[in-house]
């Protein structure tokens, strides 16, 4: 339990590789021995006073800012809360491998399992060749296992369901691994692979068989825009979680991945229905884009990062930035209890706002009222939340901030004075830029690949492409 009652919450696991985990609410400021200051000067003194057991409380300052994240936290962990889903299916994407999309699979479910401890939250991963999700959970290595103590694979649950051997909860609750409180049906190895295919109508099974017995569904899917699942697994899904990095090449595997489910028609021997492409575009219309291992110092980051936000302004797709952090480092077991704070409020936000959309398709699939849906695009989250969270967007670097005019009225960006038309601005050598010559890839004749190489090139172009058919 919390040793102090002013601080902010924190999250708990009984043991290293535990299965069970659980989120300690932030205690409202209350009489008792405060948090020993951690700031400044008063901080560095408090660290050599605690060696002798001495606790410097902290300073005005601080402890209006701890109370203002501690408040954050527990609204945020409310909202978590707040949803009643009977069923919801997430299903993460990239574009390239590398991008964090299996950490950040994990970390939903983790969260989940801990916030909502009355749910049942399952883990599926489709990825072949390796159980990811289950290691990054804690799991032991398949191959150290002999074959008789091995959890269920994806392939090997298909299986048991054909066969009848699973029927009710109960059984799956025996054949799956309980890692930090969430159902793990873990990836295949290489060798159960060999012979055993698994497409798009036996993810289906699963998929109908996993939403009779749980309420959250978070589907690990593939890597890439060809993956052998990764349209079967949109096609049965109530939320596109994608992860990218805040890099020319991230930025550009948006636009393909987008472009491409959005005018996607399917396959000569498996053609989509109007249904399905209109729930597939709605997917893209919806979906959240997370910014994975993002390091707010790296000048490059913060610029492509601003970029990926701006191209979704005034759209209902939310961007979100999670910063890099050792402790969630690759091959090492998933514990936030022992990540950064501001990594853990990241995540916190990523977790809300991916399981807002989820409740959002949840009511309309039943035919609920919806809450209207925000054009959440800038990525920002509400005016309650402390200043300068990761999940926020960093301004354009050298954007002039807005002159007051000698009333301090701020003018419109429209708006001239006396009525008076905007001059064309000048380029360095005196010439005119032709209006017909724009860097957004209004330009006819120059395929957008070209495009993107040259903006990484001229970091303050305010000109920016656009994703096609985002808007």
């Amino acid at each position: 339990m919390s040793q102090y009652p002013d601080e902010m919450g924190a999250w708990w696991s009984e043991f290293p590789g535990s299965d069970r985990a659980s989120w300690l609410s932030p205690s409202p400021t209350s009489f008792g021995p405060m948090a020993p200051a951690q700031e400044g000067v008063r901080g560095a003194v408090s660290r050599r006073a605690l060696k002798h057991r001495v606790i410097i409380p902290p300073g005005k300052r601080e402890r209006a800012k701890r109370e203002a994240v501690a408040e954050w936290r527990r609204q945020t962990i409310t909202a978590i809360r707040e949803p009643s889903l009977k069923s919801g299916v997430i299903t993460l994407g990239s574009g390239f491998g590398g991008t964090g999309k299996t950490d950040v699979a994990v970390t939903l479910a983790a969260i989940y399992a801990a916030a909502r401890p009355s749910d049942r939250v399952i883990l599926a991963d489709s990825n072949d060749d390796m159980p990811h999700g289950y290691i990054r959970l804690g799991g032991t290595p398949v191959e150290a296992l002999p074959h008789h103590q091995r959890t269920l694979s994806i392939r090997g649950f298909y299986q048991a369901c054909t066969e009848g051997s699973i029927k009710v909860y109960a059984d799956l609750r025996d054949a799956v691994a309980w890692l930090q409180g969430v159902a793990v049906i873990r990836g295949d190895t290489a060798d159960e692979c060999i012979g055993v295919d698994f497409g798009e109508v036996e993810y289906q099974a699963v998929l109908e068989f996993l939403q009779c017995m749980s309420n959250i569904v978070i589907n690990d899917g593939g890597t890439g825009l060809f993956a052998k699942l990764q349209v079967g697994t949109l096609l049965h899904g109530d939320k596109y979680v994608f992860v990218t990095e805040a890099s020319q090449l991230g930025y550009w595997s948006i636009g393909q991945v987008f472009s491409r489910y959005r005018n996607y028609e399917g396959e000569k021997e498996r053609p989509l229905t109007e249904a399905e492409m209109k729930h597939l575009r709605g997917l893209m219309d919806e979906a959240t884009i997370v910014v994975d291992k993002f390091i707010e110092t790296d000048p490059e980051q913060v610029r492509w990062h601003t970029r990926i936000c701006e191209s979704f302004e005034g759209t209902q797709v939310s961007v979100v930035a999670t910063p890099w952090d050792q402790a969630l480092a690759n091959r090492v077991a998933l514990d936030l209890g022992a990540v950064a704070p501001e990594t853990l409020d990241a995540k916190l936000a990523m977790a809300e706002v991916v399981l807002r959309g989820v409740d959002r398709a949840n009511r309309r699939r039943q035919g609920l009222p919806e809450e209207e849906a925000e054009a959440a695009g800038n990525g920002q989250w509400d005016p309650a939340e402390p200043p300068r969270w990761y999940s926020q967007p960093v301004p354009p670097p050298g954007m002039p901030e807005p002159q007051e005019t000698p009333n301090g009225a701020v003018p419109e960006p429209h708006e001239m004075p006396n009525g008076a038309v905007p001059e064309p601005q000048e380029m360095p050598n005196g010439a005119v830029p032709d209006p017909q010559e724009m860097p957004n890839g209004a330009e006819a004749g120059r395929p957008a690949e070209e495009l993107y190489a040259e903006a990484s090139g001229h970091p303050d172009d305010a000109v920016r492409p656009r994703w096609p058919d985002s808007h």
